[in-house]
Order: structure tokens, then C-alpha cells, then sequence
């Protein structure tokens, strides 16, 4: 029942059970006293905001894609699909900042030249086409990536070290783990605009990362 229905239903009763005028406006008063401490509390029960330092992938879609999913319209966020496999190995599970890229098949030299950079709060979005055939990245160039200030790692291909890397205050999503290093004779290419589950990411980009999956965007996102 609403506040304003119960409020006159219980006036009511009031007026039938009082036997004077001032007993009734004695009860009138502590009613409305009872009804004030009631919404009071409902609205101490309200849903609070979402948390704007916390930056939850779950709370930036709330207010970046609030159309419905089967509304077709253009949006600024892209959404990783879940498909893509990205698993959380890192000691980080929320992470977020502008992005470096890699592209690179089965060999890791630039992704070794990047983390070997001021990170500057960036986020390093390696394509490593999705080769389960050797590992991207380990604990040593992880380790640099601390060092150095990067957000986190995001590995289109596998890591390893896992154990190690789940140790440190860094931000690691990949594919999966594989215990053979990389070749090194193909450096790749380096801020390049790479493409994998279903989103495009180019150098400048932002991304934010947690357990719930990956966000894409051009611009700096607020909550």
C-alpha cells in the first residue's frame, strides 16, 4: 500500500476511535511523526549510486548502453564478447586506462619493448590471434609492467608463469596458459588497431576490464 493510502486509512480509524477533538489531533500528530520516520527510512534504503572510483564494467554499461539489447542503435562502448574466452589471471581484477597495442603471432619481442616503457596507467591490448600454441607473456615481463606502471595486460593469445603473475598488483586477462615461450624472430607490429571478439581497439582507446568482462571506447568514460 502506498505512503498517502496509508495515511488516510489510519486517519480515519483515528477519527472513528477518538473521543474528543484534542485526542484526536494528539494522535493526528504522533501519526504523522510515525509516517515521517517511515519514508525517512525508505528513502536511507535506496539504492546508492554506483561507485565512480570503483568504474565496474556493470555499472558503465548501465549508463552507457541503456537501450535494450535487441534495439539496434549505434553506441560509443563496444563490449568484448564473452565468447572470446578472456579469463582473469592477474592480482588486479579491475582495471582501466588508455591503450598501447601489439600485434603479433607466436612472437613477443614488442611485447616485451612495451613493458619496458613508462606504463603511465595505460593498458596493453596484445593480438596475438588467438594462438593457444605458446605463451605471449610471462612473470619477467610482467614484473616490468608493474615496475613500469602499466594498468594491466590484455593477451589475445595465452600466458605463463600464471601462478606468479596472480601475485602481482597488475590487471592480466588472456585466453589461457601454455608453458612454451614465444618465438622471437617476428617482432610484429607495434599501436596498430587490432580487432577480436567482435570490437576494434586502436591506440588511444580506453578500456575497462573486471571480472565481469571488457569495455571499448574512444573517449575517457565517468560514472
Amino acid at each position: 500500500m502506498s505512503q498517502p493510502a496509508l495515511a488516510c486509512r489510519m486517519l480515519l480509524a483515528l477519527r472513528a476511535n477518538s473521543a474528543s477533538p484534542l485526542a484526536l489531533a494528539q494522535q493526528s500528530s504522533s501519526l504523522a511523526q510515525r509516517l515521517g520516520t517511515s519514508v525517512a527510512c525508505m528513502s536511507s534504503n535506496a539504492t546508492p549510486p554506483p561507485d565512480a572510483n570503483r568504474m565496474g564494467t556493470a555499472d558503465l554499461t548501465d549508463k552507457y548502453l541503456p537501450d535494450p539489447v535487441d534495439k539496434v542503435c549505434h553506441t560509443q562502448v563496444q563490449v568484448v564478447a564473452p565468447a572470446a574466452g578472456f579469463r582473469d589471471y592477474g592480482g588486479k581484477l579491475r582495471f582501466s586506462g588508455q591503450v598501447s597495442t601489439v600485434r603479433c603471432y607466436e612472437n613477443n619481442p614488442l611485447v616485451r619493448k612495451a613493458l619496458e616503457e613508462p606504463g603511465k596507467g595505460r593498458v596493453l591490448v596484445v593480438d596475438g590471434g588467438a594462438s593457444m600454441r605458446c605463451a605471449l607473456l610471462g612473470d619477467m615481463l610482467a614484473e616490468n609492467g608493474v615496475k613500469n606502471g602499466w594498468a594491466g595486460i590484455i593477451v589475445n593469445g595465452c600466458i605463463r608463469d600464471s601462478a606468479d603473475i596472480a601475485k602481482m598488483p597488475l590487471g592480466v586477462k588472456a585466453l589461457g596458459t601454455h608453458p612454451l615461450k614465444s618465438s622471437k624472430r617476428d617482432p610484429g607490429l607495434r599501436d596498430v588497431p587490432v580487432a577480436f571478439g567482435g570490437v576494434a581497439v586502436a591506440p588511444g582507446d580506453w578500456v575497462y576490464a573486471d571480472a565481469d568482462g571488457i569495455l571499448v571506447a574512444k573517449e575517457q568514460l565517468t560514472l
